[in-house]
């Protein structure tokens, strides 16, 4: 099995390292919704390099992260020899029927075009009355990250290359979860102030797994087409503008 992840695998964690506590925030919501008399039973489908899951294996939970990228597993390992993983199609996952008790939609629900066949089997493998817990970072609509993911967006519009709608595909698979779901809650469990530069950001799209999948002279042209965008609108590229961020949990009890 490949994964458009793998080429970019090394490199991801570079420009998404979330700030220090965030990751124990997300832990401490999460089981804060559990009902459960014995530890919780988790499942961290799109684990990718345990950005998030290396707090839940650090704290000794009963955690398996999934991913069909192996080589982004491989860089999990890395960081820690303790944490269960598999390498798996989050449309066929290799478990029973209830087998969790929480399963863990980490920064996955935008990236993810096709979401129906793999929400149908999150469903199955958690148990009844068990917790989906969907978690993205978001930005200030008038923050660098927010104009520069429409910038860049309206650039590879025009140059006929489709490109996937992340906050719709985001939105449909909540409201699915909701229709469901006899429990949901939204939260903020944390946020924070950002320095941001459109250097940055065209570094962090270059390591990214959809974006590194277009051919490398649309890769360029579109980035150069960005870089004098940003160059006009911002200065410079190195020009540095303060953001809030926030990391936002929706958790659904079924």
């Amino acid at each position: 099995m490949t994964s458009a992840f793998d080429a970019v695998a090394s490199s991801f964690e570079r420009f998404r390292i979330l700030p220090d506590g965030v990751p124990q925030a997300i832990r401490a919501s999460i089981f804060a919704a559990v009902h459960s008399s014995s530890a919780a039973r988790i499942l961290d489908l799109g684990a990718g390099t345990g950005r998030i899951g290396r707090t839940f294996v650090e704290a000794g939970d009963t955690y398996v992260g999934v991913d069909t990228s192996l080589a982004m597993l491989r860089e999990f390992r890395d960081s820690t020899t303790k944490a269960c993983l598999a390498q798996a199609d989050g449309r066929r996952l290799p478990f029973r029927n209830g087998s969790f008790d929480v399963v863990l939609l980490m920064h996955v629900l935008s990236g993810t075009g096709d979401w129906q066949p793999m929400l149908n089997e999150v469903r199955r493998v958690c148990r009844p009355g068990g917790i989906v817990a969907v978690g993205r970072t978001a930005s200030s609509e008038a923050g660098i990250n927010v104009q520069l993911k429409h910038q860049l967006k309206m650039i590879l519009q025009s140059m006929g290359i489709p490109w996937h709608r992340s906050q719709e595909s985001h939105r449909q698979s909540l409201d699915w979860l909701k229709s469901l779901a006899t429990r949901h809650v939204h939260s903020q469990v944390a946020s924070w102030n950002h320095l941001g530069t459109a250097q940055e950001f065209i570094s962090r799209h270059r390591s990214g797994a959809r974006f590194a999948a277009l051919l490398p002279d649309v890769q360029e042209q579109a980035l150069q087409k960005l870089s004098a965008w940003a160059t006009e609108t911002l200065g410079s590229l190195e020009n540095g503008l303060a953001e809030q961020r926030s990391f936002e949990l929706d958790i659904f009890e079924f």
